[in-house]
């Protein structure tokens, strides 16, 4: 047995893990193939635009076909006005040696930005202080929180209360991803890119909010991050944490979340979040979770909030949808969106 183990273990980490690391990478559909058919035995129902899919080991839930899933393509490629909001962004930093990046892409906005840092430690605080000295678009404020419940209880809990002062807000973390680091190295930069990756992205970002509709915008999945598009051990956490807030869902609403909690949103979308009395202690301990804690399921539940609000959403990406027109960019936001509210 030790000997069939130490082979076992050998074959992971010198064959297996690599193989899968590159078709997650550059084969998304074979890694699909392997983490669902191969790994959880699924079984798919062909419902028109989305799968109902039963998996083993795990919650059955609504998945989107890839043929329908379609993003925006940004920079938008027609003129645009400026567009006026009051804008903050809102910040988690765990890992102050990327506060200096983030504070680069902030300085993307062309127009004014309040920006609200958190992080867990004074040491921290001080580091992030340092590398945002020199940030002149609008006012830094950071402050130190529990170690609990990560950017979402940061984000919702901490600065609650700022809120009602923005029209629109960016939200974005220090993200590391330690527990697969080679598979998703990358997930960092797409979403830093997609959403801050230079002055024309957050004007094109901006424009996809000035319509009255869009309630908010996050980047196209990552390749890798794909096969996780499913409720995982979250579902009742985020059922019950959104009937607290009126809003009922079951399995056989489409489930679609901003992979890696960032995303620009309008304030009066996430009201009801706003609104609610989350506090620090409904959040565990930090053990280094990957899944199944409130901060995975609320991640969950953003667009839902959004869709409740009276809201639709969208993705954006570099390779998504190209407008030529205004109008032309009105049709496909709606092309583009996929209601999760509306039952399939």
């Amino acid at each position: 047995m030790n000997f069939y183990r130490a082979v076992k273990s050998f074959v992971g980490k010198n064959l297996l893990n690599p193989f899968i690391d590159f078709c997650a990478a550059n084969c998304p559909a074979l890694y699909e193939f392997i983490f669902y058919h191969v790994y959880h035995s699924t079984r798919r129902e062909d419902l028109g635009d989305v799968f109902f899919v039963r998996i083993s080991g795990g919650e059955d839930f609504i998945q989107l076909k890839r043929e329908k899933d379609f993003a925006l393509k940004i920079p938008l490629d027609f003129p645009i006005a400026p567009v006026e909001f009051k804008i903050a962004a809102v910040v988690h930093i765990f890992y102050p040696e990327l506060a200096a990046e983030m504070k680069n892409l902030l300085l993307n906005i062309s127009c004014a930005v309040d920006v609200y840092i958190s992080t867990d430690l004074p040491e921290k605080k001080l580091a992030i202080e340092n590398a945002f000295a020199d940030f002149d678009k609008g006012k830094v404020t950071i402050k130190i929180f529990p170690n609990r419940g990560r950017d979402i209880a940061a984000a919702f809990v901490g600065f609650r209360e700022i809120y009602k002062n923005y029209d629109v807000c960016v939200h974005l973390h220090s993200k590391k991803s330690p527990h697969a680091k080679n598979r998703l190295a990358d997930w960092r930069n797409h979403l830093y890119k997609n959403l801050l990756g230079s002055p024309e992205i957050v004007s094109g970002i901006l424009q996809i909010l000035s319509n009255e509709k869009v309630g908010a915008v996050f980047p196209q999945y990552f390749n890798p991050i794909r096969v996780f598009i499913n409720w995982g051990a979250n579902y009742l956490l985020a059922k019950n944490f959104l009937r607290g807030l009126g809003i009922e869902i079951d399995n056989r609403n489409l489930i679609e979340f901003p992979a890696g909690s960032m995303f620009w949103f309008k304030t009066k979308a996430l009201a009801p979040l706003f609104e609610s009395n989350l506090t620090f202690d409904d959040f565990p301990d930090e053990l280094g979770q990957v899944d199944g804690t409130l901060a995975h399921a609320i991640e969950r539940t953003f667009l839902f909030i959004v869709e409740s609000s009276g809201f639709i959403w969208a993705k954006v990406d570099d390779d998504g949808l190209k407008s030529s027109s205004a109008s032309e960019h009105g049709e496909n936001i709606l092309k583009a969106w996929h209601s999760v509210l509306k039952r399939n």
